[in-house]
């Protein structure tokens, strides 16, 4: 049977992984949680894409990357946030009054996880809540949650860049009922929907562009410009690239061991089912041995396991 050891005669060389890492963009998981994994670039970064989005200045107090949240009792289902930041206060005319909110960044790569998009944020959301909510404090004093989502698919088929989501209280609309929760979600390749003036409308779209898509305009404003910089500089890192070959490389073993995995599977029960019609050992030998080149040993491994299952 082929072993880990074996698979790690293909590899990926250090200028190849570094072409790629170049042509990242922030939407990728693997860049995003790089470059969010130095506390003070970091903050920056936040700062630079939660203060875009809301319009007003956010002064981040501290921001956890790749954030896993176990579920409160052993065994319950867990999180993982991309980006939990926490901010004390904020700056501006628009800023809120809540003194203390939880931001979470996420990227989003995976069409099929669009249908549990709803569902997965209003658990991220709950589960965040009772997390950093310290027992014996007020209700009023529960930090407001927002959640900032870049896209690469549509994630309600509208067609639209902009989403945004709020608790209402549907049967009167006209009465505010504000549980401090919000969800935006942005898509990259939507029409610029994004509320506000057009300053505002687009600077955010260019953010989602570059964010998205890796675009940067032509005339981009100062906060893009300094988020195209740091970004730039995390990508000439060669510690970036190293660390990219080895998730290369354990995927790629990963990838492998799940193929042989699946191979396996499919040889049995194909075992099973010509044995099932009479077929000769000899005859399911030499057809395994043709189909998936499997060696005499493994096929009859592979033969022994598939016919203790039929007993």
């Amino acid at each position: 049977m082929t072993q880990v050891g074996d698979l790690l005669q293909d590899h990926i060389t250090f200028e190849e992984a570094q072409s790629i890492v170049q042509g990242m963009n922030v939407l990728s998981d693997f860049f995003f949680n790089y470059l969010m994994e130095d506390e003070e670039r970091a903050k920056e970064v936040a700062s630079i894409i939660i203060s875009k989005v809301m319009g007003f200045k956010v002064v981040v107090d501290d921001v956890t990357p790749q954030k896993t949240f176990m579920g409160i009792d052993k065994g319950n289902h867990g999180i993982r946030l991309d980006a939990l930041v926490k901010a004390k206060n904020a700056e501006g005319e628009n800023a809120p009054k809540a003194s203390s909110v939880a931001y979470d960044l996420e990227m989003e790569n995976r069409k099929a996880d669009r249908k549990s998009l709803p569902k997965r944020h209003r658990f991220y959301s709950a589960l965040t809540d009772a997390k950093i909510f310290n027992e014996g404090k007020d209700y009023d004093e529960l930090s407001d949650y927002v959640s900032i989502t870049f896209l690469s698919f549509d994630p309600f088929g509208a067609g639209d860049m902009y989403y945004e989501v709020r608790t209402t209280l549907v049967s009167h609309p006209d009465i505010d009922y504000d549980d401090g929760r919000i969800n935006y979600f942005f898509y990259g390749g939507g029409k610029n929907n994004i509320p506000g003036d057009k300053l505002h409308s687009k600077s955010v779209s260019e953010l989602v562009k570059y964010i998205v898509e890796g675009e940067i305009d032509s005339e981009p404003d100062n906060d893009l410009i300094r988020l195209d910089e740091i970004v730039s500089s995390v990508k000439k890192k060669s510690e970036v690239t190293r660390a990219y070959m080895k998730e290369w490389d354990r995927q790629r073993i990963h990838d492998k061991e799940l193929t042989e995995k699946v191979k396996k599977e499919t040889a049995i029960n194909i075992i099973q089912d010509d044995h099932s019609k009479g077929m000769t050992d000899d005859e399911i030998v030499a057809y395994i041995s043709r189909i998936f080149g499997f060696s005499e040993e493994e096929i009859a491994d592979l033969l022994k396991e598939a016919l203790s299952y039929s007993k």
